[in-house]
């Protein structure tokens, strides 16, 4: 394959990423709807039908597989005498360059946990949809730049219960340091056998290297070390490894299959050796006009990724800023965003949530490590508090006027930010789904109702009073990516996985009938909005396309706003309506003109993925979060 070479005539060839015994991998461009991908073309082949049949069934396992930490698999087709694979694109390094340039072989405790868990949990969804991946290995476990976990190359995955698969009589596929005795012998291979890999990985992760190692080894003789020999000790290998894992790693590499402990066990136990002491109490507030020193980094590092872009930004423009503190510097930028932006610095994660108070005085905004920070905006100061909870959370919300926090991950967690406590909620039995992941919330506009939507597709409202859920649970089968209350508080707006919208009539307990229950995007919804008067809804898509929708007509197309050149992961109104804000992993937030449907201005200055965007109450400001900072924009002046 060359360069600028295109695949069934849509897939152009950009830059070789890799090449290996079964194909290449190329960054590519996806002409029909203008994004970034990755190609993985295989090998020359004798093209039959049964051969085909079976490739396209094992790419289908990978693209029915809806989780955060597996690859997600746009397309499947052949090109000539090639067969190839479209996926996402994936920014970052695999987990065996990351062991390959750390010193002393095996990573810090606390970030090989983090790992781990991450893993566990991508393996607890793909065992939960009946796939095994029999290839798990650090190669095939990618740390993207954001600190997120993805496991790749599901090329020889399997549906656990099948029989056939892209293999060949007397083979047996895998990587010979991560393979389970039952992979060796051939047997049918059942989610267990990933466990046994997750063993060799975490072993891998905190010493440098699997248990068996294979290099200047006969595969025979390897091949008998995981059949019959009795693994090193994790312990005598790593001193200052707590008996607790030990025992879990140990347990994770037994040759019995029986004896492994299956995905969620995992996942809990490792869960539990990275919960933390309770927090505690809050230290008091810094003297006004001065800067706090930031809490300490979360329990789990996000990825080692060198000099944070954030410091080398900063250092680069010759601003002087408490990398670790609450300070704030300004300066002017260039590009169309002329005016100077305000740059509140103290997170040390990816800022996912913020809110006004009702007065504009005071900004709320809360992290990945579940720190929350409460800004004074004209002192440009800052508290910070942690929340207590155990778990990063994967779904964040703010309720109106700064009040309260949730939080979720299998459980919501209720935060008063005034009184600086939480509340788990609780749920009573037969309303729930079984525990599965939260993935979105919104407040209602009064904050008596919330609203979450857990994987699955289950969409449940709380009453936030009572810490408690009301009983209506609403099964839509796709997962709920993204909600919004009606300013009435009657209806939410719910994006989903599937590309769709749906309006849901809370009050009435029942589904609304309108145009937006159709597939509505290209991709998957990741942020919508209502109006203020409620008359029209925007959503915003990994597409990168904003969309806005009549809600009171259901024969009105909807408006595509374009101009992000990546996933857009944000939106807000401003309190007239008359403005719309966007953010997105292009580091940049776009003003719209609603009623015209254009953009105003691109305000440009962030180092990392804009995650969140917010106005204040008089619209005089506009806040946007990123990985690790808050910017104030006065978007009234940059109207042109």
């Amino acid at each position: 394959m060359r360069a600028g070479e295109r695949l069934a005539g849509r897939y152009r060839l950009d830059v070789r990423l890799g090449q290996g015994g079964s194909g290449e991998v190329w960054r590519a461009y996806d002409v029909e709807l203008g994004r970034a991908v990755a190609v993985k073309v295989l090998l020359e082949f004798d093209a039959s039908e049964e051969l085909l049949r079976r490739f396209r069934r094992e790419a289908a396992i990978g693209a029915r597989l809806q989780h955060p930490g597996i690859t997600v698999v746009h397309d499947i087709g052949q090109h000539e005498d090639r067969l190839f694979t479209v996926m996402e694109l994936l920014e970052g390094e695999d987990l065996a360059h990351l062991l390959a340039r750390s010193p002393g072989g095996g990573l810090p405790l606390p970030e090989a946990l983090g790992l781990g868990l991450r893993t566990a949990e991508a393996l607890e969804a793909a065992h939960a949809q009946k796939v095994v991946h029999r290839d798990l290995k650090p190669a095939n476990l990618f740390l993207l730049t954001d600190g997120r976990l993805k496991i790749c190359d599901f090329g020889i995955a399997r549906t656990a219960d099948s029989t056939g698969g892209l293999t060949v009589t007397g083979r047996v596929f895998g990587t010979p340091s991560y393979m389970a005795p039952e992979q060796w012998r051939g047997e049918h291979v059942e989610a267990s056998c990933d466990l046994y890999a997750l063993g060799c990985v975490l072993f891998a992760l905190l010493t440098g290297g699997p248990p068996f190692p294979g290099d200047g080894q006969a595969v025979w003789v390897l091949m008998r070390r995981h059949l019959e020999e009795t693994p090193p000790a994790l312990g005598d290998v790593r001193a200052d490894v707590p008996a607790a894992l030990a025992e879990l790693v140990a347990s994770l590499l037994a040759k019995d299959p029986a004896d492994r402990p299956d995905a969620p066990a995992t996942t809990e136990r490792l869960r539990a050796l990275l919960r933390p002491a309770p927090a505690p109490s809050p230290a008091p507030a810094p003297a006004a006009g001065r800067p706090e020193t930031a809490p300490a980094g979360p329990a789990v590092p996000a990825a080692r990724r060198g000099p944070s872009r954030r410091g080398l930004v900063l250092g680069g423009l010759g601003i002087v800023a408490a990398a670790s503190g609450g300070g704030f510097a300004a300066w002017k930028l260039g590009g169309d965003g002329t005016e100077p932006s305000v740059v509140l610095a103290g997170h040390s994660g990816s800022v996912r949530a913020m809110a006004f108070s009702q007065d504009g005085t005071n900004l709320g905004s809360v992290d990945g490590n579940r720190v929350v920070r409460l800004w004074d905006t004209s002192k440009r100061t800052s508290t910070a508090t942690p929340t207590g909870s155990s778990d990063r959370p994967q779904a964040v919300a703010f309720g109106p006027g700064l009040t309260t926090l949730a939080l979720a991950r299998t459980e919501v967690q209720l935060w008063d930010v005034a009184r600086r406590s939480g509340t788990v909620f609780t749920e009573p039995s037969g309303t729930g789904d079984g525990g599965g992941v939260l993935r979105s919330m919104a407040f209602s506009p009064d904050g008596k109702t919330l609203a979450t939507g857990r994987e699955g597709g289950v969409l449940q409202i709380w009453d936030t009073g009572l810490g408690q859920a009301t009983g209506l649970v609403v099964k839509m089968n796709v997962t709920a990516t993204a909600l919004a209350f009606s300013p009435d508080g009657r209806t939410v707006a719910v994006g989903r996985l599937d590309t769709s919208l749906r309006l849901w009539d809370v009050g009435g307990h029942r589904s609304s009938t309108d145009p937006f229950d159709v597939p509505s995007h290209d991709d998957t919804v990741t942020s919508v909005v209502f109006s203020p008067d409620g008359r029209t809804l925007a959503s915003a898509c990994v597409d990168g396309t904003v969309r806005l929708w009549d809600a009171t007509r259901r024969d009105a197309a909807p408006v595509k706003l374009k101009g992000h050149t990546d996933i857009v992961t944000s939106v807000a109104f401003s309190p007239d309506g008359r403005t719309l804000a966007s953010g997105g992993n292009d580091r940049t937030v776009r003003l719209w003109d609603v009623a015209a449907g254009k953009s105003v201005v691109t305000l440009t200055g962030h180092t990392g993925n804009v995650t969140s965007v917010a106005f204040s109450p008089d619209g005089s400001t506009l806040a946007s979060g990123d990985d690790d900072t808050v910017r104030l924009w006065t978007p009234s002046r940059l109207r042109r």
